[in-house]
């Protein structure tokens, strides 16, 4: 708060504007209503008042030593209150808010809530608001409604949980209240602030005001703003500057203003955002950008513009996510996550991001695109799983049929290997059909395949039957013998490294020299 017009014009319109924020933070149950830029108002002597608008480095009004507050910049101030503190509420009840804190009045730490509106200004929205704030019977719910309508925008939901009442029955009041045209007001609860004792004077250097006036000329687009800037000195006339050119589309002057503010130890965001925008190289944008950000944490546009830098898709993410939740009302943030979350192939995350698009659409045309695209996204993500599926079954498959390969591969090199041990001279066999026919088996014997004993042309097969007993078993030719279920691989000499079970047909043939019981004729291994 500034003044040239004394210390208690500017001490009331302090108060009344601290005032203003409790009651609208009272109304939608918030802790705290902050503000992105700060609001600064300067109380001059005989100057017509200026609403809210944003300057070099904060919001500036300026208001007239009456200290009067204009309706219209009441409502500014309620829309920026409510835009950067909640997310988006219904149209109608949002602008009924706004206009019921409009004829808020203030004395002191007394405020009286629900002065009626100019009857062409009554709409729906404003007798509702008006009848749940004022009406004893819903005293203290509006910011329950208010809550519930922020998290899912269900005004039938906010109503039963708020007012135990439907939504029809919640309108067709307010309808029947608007046109009773008996409006009532109600007593809120002020903070407890001192005009003496909490708002403290300081007098302040003859370049603190020339700078407050060249920002309120900036902010409300006054032609005189250079010539005031240029008057002055240090790194917030280099900003203004900077700012005013870049309105008049000279970004090469712009980019050396802002540099000399930030070479002259510049405080202000917006300089070292603009810097960074401006600015041809990434790293050197990006460290601009940074700095913006640590300077006023809670604006949301340098991380946004530090996404626009980013390659990393990982990164762009994290980027846009600060944004947007930063200024959630934002809808081409909320997008650029969308988008960026669906290039990465996150899905999951790209719906939360969709829906925060939809939640922040300012119409109902808006929205319903929105919900198209975002309709149109979760096909694409059931296209890509479901391609995802195939990719994974047949690289599964590939692999299988790979292995399997590799298998069939390592058993015809093990056959090679052992029948070049039992038949080392390397003559042809003879037709199986003959030789099966002439050792037609006639038993059999099933256990475990201990050891392949190799002698010469012929082989020793040694079983450990089912009994305990040890069978061996004379293989006359190697070359001959039936062999079923896969084992070939088995056919190494000596003693198997893996044990398998077999059944194995023989010709009971004794021979009392190799202790065998009779001639194999075939080998199943199970």
């Amino acid at each position: 708060m500034l003044s040239t017009a004394g210390d208690k014009p500017a001490r009331e319109t302090l108060m009344y504007l601290e005032q203003f924020r409790e009651t609208l933070r009272l109304l939608t149950g918030k802790n705290d209503l902050k503000m992105v830029w700060p609001a600064r108002v300067l109380v001059l002597k005989r100057t017509p008042s200026a609403g809210f608008a944003l300057g070099r480095d904060a919001r500036l009004m300026a208001v007239s030593e009456s200290g009067v507050l204009p309706r219209e910049s009441l409502k500014e101030l309620a829309r920026i209150l409510l835009y950067e503190n909640t997310t988006r509420l219904p149209q109608y009840i949002e602008t009924g808010l706004i206009e019921l804190v409009s004829t808020l009045e203030v004395n002191g730490t007394r405020i009286t809530l629900g002065a009626p509106v100019p009857e062409d200004e009554r709409t729906h929205g404003w007798a509702l608001m008006q009848l749940v704030t004022t009406n004893p019977d819903y005293a203290g719910r509006s910011r329950v409604m208010v809550s519930n309508l922020e998290q899912s925008g269900d005004f039938e939901a906010a109503c039963h949980n708020a007012f135990e009442k439907t939504a029809k029955q919640m309108n067709d009041q307010a309808d029947a209240y608007l046109k009773a045209g008996n409006f009532g007001t109600t007593s809120v609860s002020g903070r407890a602030l001192s005009l003496t004792r909490d708002m403290k004077v300081m007098q302040l250097d003859p370049d603190d005001g020339k700078i407050a006036m060249a920002d309120l000329l900036l902010a409300n687009g006054s032609n005189q703003a250079d010539a005031a800037y240029t008057a002055l000195h240090g790194p917030q006339a280099a900003e203004g500057l900077g700012l005013l050119a870049l309105q008049a589309h000279k970004e090469n002057d712009a980019r050396r203003l802002f540099q000399s503010a930030v070479d002259s130890k510049s405080e202000s965001a917006r300089a070292w955002l603009e810097l960074g925008r401006l600015e041809p190289d990434s790293a050197k944008a990006v460290k601009d950008l940074k700095k913006a950000a640590e300077l006023n944490p809670r604006w949301g546009e340098p991380y946004f513009r530090m996404a626009e830098r980013e390659q990393d898709l990982a990164q762009k993410a994290e980027l846009l996510k600060k944004a947007a939740n930063l200024d959630a009302r934002n809808v081409d943030y909320w997008q650029a996550l969308a988008k960026t979350e669906t290039a990465a192939k996150d899905f999951p995350a790209a719906q939360k991001a969709w829906a925060g698009a939809e939640r922040a659409s300012g119409t109902d045309e808006e929205r319903a695109r929105i919900h198209e695209v975002r309709l149109q996204a979760d096909l694409e993500r059931a296209d890509y799983e479901a391609a995802e599926i195939k990719r994974i079954a047949q690289e599964r498959e590939e692999d299988i049929q790979r292995v399997k390969a590799q298998s069939d591969a390592a058993i015809r090199a093990a056959e090679d290997e052992a029948r070049k041990k039992l038949n080392p001279d390397g003559s042809a066999p003879p037709k199986p059909e003959g030789w099966y026919e002439a050792m037609q088996p006639d038993a059999s014997v099933e256990g475990v395949f201990e050891r392949l004993d190799c002698l010469g042309k012929h082989a020793r097969l040694v079983i450990k039957a089912a009994d305990g007993k040890t069978v061996l078993l004379l293989v006359p030719d190697p070359r001959q013998i039936v062999i079923v279920g896969g084992g070939e691989k088995a056919l190494g000499c000596g003693v198997q490294k893996s044990a398998r079970k077999v059944l194995v047909e023989y010709k009971a043939k004794p021979d009392a020299k190799l202790r065998t019981t009779g001639e194999a004729a075939t080998i199943e291994f199970r």
